[in-house]
């Protein structure tokens, strides 16, 4: 579930300017169908946690990845930086 830890600092939509935000926490950034969302980052029995925050205002979704798994984007695990 959404920890105060893990979850963003936003209280205004930066798309709207709406306040009508959302959290969830604990939603796998690898689903059974779908793709993996951030490579590299989940292990064989386990997938990366992502936080996401939704505008009930103009339906805008943003997706965090939690501590655990920022700690584990690293050029090892084939990401890189961008600048």
């Amino acid at each position: 579930m959404t920890s105060a830890e893990d979850t963003p600092p936003q209280t205004i939509c930066p798309e709207c300017q709406g306040d009508n935000l959302y959290a969830h926490g604990g939603i796998n950034a690898r689903g059974g169908y779908g793709p993996d969302l951030l490579p590299g980052t989940s292990g064989v029995f386990s997938s990366a946690k992502m936080q996401t925050i939704v505008c009930r205002d103009c339906g805008l979704i943003r997706f965090y990845a939690t501590r655990e798994t920022l700690a584990r984007i690293t050029p090892d695990n084939g990401w890189r930086k961008t600048r």
